[in-house]
């Protein structure tokens, strides 16, 4: 971060003076032209004045009145020579002195009537201005001005100026760099800090974005990874309580669930649901409700996980499950009739323990054994890893047969428990959606398995 401050800074420090030369050197050279042009202006009618100044001096030989216009001509700043001469090109009235009487030679062209005409000779700016009388050329007033001396002291007055502006400017601008680096750096430190944490396991680390720039779009791109990240350690443990280990690993070491693509499995399938839910969710507030059917599920969801059963769903007031997959079980029936009887009576403990205040609770349990096809089944989008197939509907319909506290079977669970349990033949029940009648049998839950 150092680093990054030192080179950001040096960066600024080095753009800085390059732009205050730049401009510098752009605006001296503007206001050199601008004066030039003004100074310019300024002899053309300085020359010309004293041209038309002279004209009758000239006629009439008044060689004073000459010397005193040539005198004020020499008075404004720059001038450095000032003449006034005839026809000839000798000079009538001049400054410095010793030039009167010398011969200039009309830079107007002797004899005829010309505008002023200008000469550039290294810093010397020389100006002729024909005298005219009725429209003959008399003679010619002559200026000479040092342009340097004119324009430099100003240009440097200006540089000056601006070396002073760009002084204050550069203090500035590194003060700002320097602030701007120190905002930038925080964020990325405190980034840093939050990365080392989310490393070291802690996933609620979240960084408040402090800006809408690039740093902070990255911040809340990382808090977005965190709560991502949190989010799916929320699923593996929900699932977790829910699935059986094998299905949780398995999604952990194969993300695609390749290994869990639907396939025919003979499993045992379980249903549960509270009898009388509606009657007995009249008389409670919502949240009493919640907390009610939370207590009853997480009863039903023990009996399960603990004979090895996977949770499929959680159907309003109902529970299905199954027995046998994903992990191979030859006893699943046996587990399956297991979990429904530890479930009745752990319920009909629970009613007992109540006061008489209290909400009792009672289930309808229904189980059958089919062959189903049990895997990831759905979308690209949502996918399920639950069992379909017509031993789900069968035992979802007994399971609507079971009185109050009854765990109801098909002749095919009977058929592998009966040497465990004791089962009472119910008669033969037309299931809707079957053409066929099924046998069905009720299991004694108050009795203790006979073996095993």
């Amino acid at each position: 971060m150092r680093s990054l401050q030192f080179k950001f800074s040096a960066l600024v420090i080095a753009l800085l003076v390059l732009a205050a030369g730049a401009l510098t050197w752009i605006a001296t050279d503007q206001e050199r032209t601008a004066l030039e042009i003004e100074i310019e202006r300024f002899a053309v009618s300085l020359t010309q004045n004293l041209a038309g100044d002279a004209e009758v001096p000239l006629l009439a030989g008044d060689l004073l009145a000459l010397e005193t216009l040539v005198g004020q001509a020499a008075a404004e700043d720059g001038v450095v020579a000032v003449r006034v001469v005839d026809r000839d090109g000798r000079a009538i009235a001049a400054l410095p002195v010793e030039s009167q009487g010398q011969l200039f030679p009309a830079l107007t062209g002797a004899g005829s009537v010309q505008e002023t005409r200008i000469q550039h000779r290294g810093r010397l700016l020389i100006l002729a201005a024909p005298a005219v009388f009725d429209g003959v050329p008399i003679g010619e007033a002559q200026l000479e001005l040092d342009l340097v001396a004119l324009v430099e002291p100003r240009v440097r007055e200006t540089q000056l100026q601006l070396l002073t502006v760009g002084i204050a400017v550069l203090v500035l601008g590194v003060g700002s760099g320097l602030v701007f680096v120190a905002l930038l750096v925080g964020p990325l430190r405190r980034l840093r800090s939050g990365v080392e944490r989310l490393t070291a396991g802690d996933l609620s680390a979240r960084v408040p974005p402090t800006s809408g720039d690039e740093v902070g779009e990255l911040t809340r791109a990382f808090n977005e990874m965190g709560e991502s990240l949190q989010q799916k350690q929320r699923i593996q443990s929900a699932f977790g309580r829910y699935a059986s280990d094998y299905v949780l690993n398995t999604l952990l070491e194969n993300p695609e669930g390749a290994e869990l693509a639907g396939a025919e499995r003979e499993v045992t399938i379980l249903f549960v649901d509270v009898r009388g839910f509606t009657r007995l969710s009249e008389g409670l507030k919502a949240r009493d409700v919640v907390s009610l059917l939370n207590e009853v599920f997480q009863t039903v969801s023990d009996g399960i996980l603990k004979r090895g059963g996977t949770i499929d769903k959680f159907i309003g007031d109902s529970v299905m499950a199954y027995f046998g997959a994903p992990a191979p079980n030859p006893n699943h029936a046996i587990d399956a009739v297991g979990a429904a009887v530890e479930i009745q009576r752990a319920i009909a403990e629970r009613n007992a323990a109540l006061g008489p205040d209290g909400q009792r609770v009672e289930l309808g349990i229904g189980i059958h054994t089919g062959v189903v096809i049990v895997g990831n089944i759905g979308s690209d989008r949502r996918t399920d890893f639950t069992a379909i197939g017509d031993p789900v509907n069968v035992a979802a319909r007994l399971e609507k047969l079971a009185a109050r506290g009854e765990v109801l079977v098909s002749e095919a669970v009977q058929r592998r428990v009966r040497d465990l349990y004791r089962l009472h033949f119910e008669g033969e029940r037309q299931l809707s959606g079957r053409q066929e009648p099924v046998h069905v049998y009720s299991v004694e839950v108050g009795e203790s398995p006979t073996t095993g």
